[in-house]
């Protein structure tokens, strides 16, 4: 006990002398940081729903932006993250990672992690485009990765996770309420949401499946407390194979119904202050006729193709396609992005561009379409 109030002490003190893994006694501790902040200018041009300028420069802090600690003891691990973004006037911490890890026969026979966990299906991570906190081409091509409440067995390339629909269920009641005429909308978690993957060499490929409902009054039909069923999941393959001594190429491509549910899947389009294009309106499904107790899904399929080189360029182009029963018509998007990234020690420096378009479809009532966005700016990243 002693010996790790020493530690603490000196983490509180902010001395970086724990760069590096220490020990004490039995324990191996290693206490990390990654400050990241960005700077961009971005325009983007709404068609025919808006002519005015959207020009704005930004400066933040980006949420990504993180400080953690791993524990390791024998078979067991603990790790835990907070995020240090938020509002950029005054950024605040956010749990991010929060488990623990137990090894069967020290990893020989699998593992098992309980705690707030990372999917295993997800696309976004492997590429390295920055101004969008870290997330790829999200909505353009790759999923978010969402870490939630769940419990994961792994043993060799094999994963397979179980994971709370609870906590999306604020965001998703919140969807219906604002856009598809319900009032009182009460979310259900039928079953956790399970993923599985599996990974041999540089090829993964992996799927998720969802089953949940939603109870609501419906200011349309005029029918109180009708249950909403409401299946959701996606599939996904990814690739990252080093094709020269010096340069990789990353492909992935993905599958959806109703992806948005468990906010992992969104479609490109919009405009907020943080994105060139905004990419969290999710695919989530939709309120048939009036009368009838079903909705329509959202299907959505996309991949993203870039090439890395030295770790430093890197390039990609994106293209995704949304369609609904409740749309006109399809709505397909690309984005385009590329970076270079100077490193320094411990300090990196990223300029990157990036080009998207949302397509166009008929959407509700108020927004956008064929939305197209520029962005260029520079990520600076400083890690201990």
């Amino acid at each position: 006990m002693n010996k790790l109030l020493v530690v603490l002490i000196f983490v509180l003190a902010g001395t970086n002398v724990f760069a590096l893994p220490i020990k004490v006694g039995d324990d191996t501790i290693d206490i990390y940081a990654s400050i990241r902040a960005s700077v961009a200018f971005n325009h983007t041009d709404k068609g025919e729903i808006e002519t005015r300028d959207r020009s704005q420069f930004i400066m933040r802090l980006q949420s990504n932006s993180r400080v953690g600690v791993r524990w390791t003891r024998g078979d067991l691990f603990l790790h835990n993250e907070l995020g240090m973004g938020g509002d950029a006037a005054a950024p605040s911490p956010t749990l991010r990672l929060l488990y623990g890890d137990y090894r069967f026969a020290g990893g020989e026979k699998g593992r098992i992690r309980v705690g707030q966990i990372p999917g295993v299906a997800i696309t976004g991570s492997y590429y390295n485009r920055k101004l969008n906190l870290d997330n790829g081409l999200q909505g353009f091509g790759t999923m978010k990765e969402s870490r939630r409440v769940g419990i994961n067995y792994e043993i060799g390339g094999f994963s397979v996770a179980a994971i709370s629909m609870r906590q999306d269920s604020a965001t998703v009641t919140g969807l219906y309420t604002s856009d598809y005429g319900f009032s009182n909308v009460e979310f259900s978690e039928i079953m956790p949401r399970i993923e599985a993957s599996y990974s041999i060499s540089s090829f993964n490929v992996a799927g998720t499946y969802v089953k949940s409902s939603v109870m609501v009054n419906n200011t349309v039909t005029g029918e109180d407390n009708r249950r909403y069923h409401v299946d959701a999941g996606h599939l996904m393959v990814a690739a990252n194979p080093m094709i020269t001594n010096n340069t990789r190429l990353i492909a992935s491509g993905f599958y959806s119904v109703n992806g948005g549910l468990y906010q992992m899947v969104s479609i490109g389009g919009g405009f907020n202050p943080y994105d060139a294009v905004r990419s969290d309106l999710w695919a989530v499904p939709q309120l048939k006729e009036a009368g009838k107790p079903d909705m329509h899904n959202t299907s959505v399929f996309g991949g993203v193709v870039a090439l890395n080189v030295s770790n430093r360029l890197e390039a990609g182009f994106g293209i995704q396609s949304a369609s609904s029963g409740a749309w006109e018509e399809k709505q397909t998007g690309i984005g385009v992005y590329a970076n270079y990234t100077y490193i320094i020690s411990n300090f990196r420096i990223t300029p990157e561009i990036v080009y998207m378009h949302s397509g166009d479809r008929a959407r509700t009532s108020g927004a956008p379409k064929d939305t197209k966005g520029l962005q260029a700016g520079v990520q600076f990243r400083f890690d201990i």
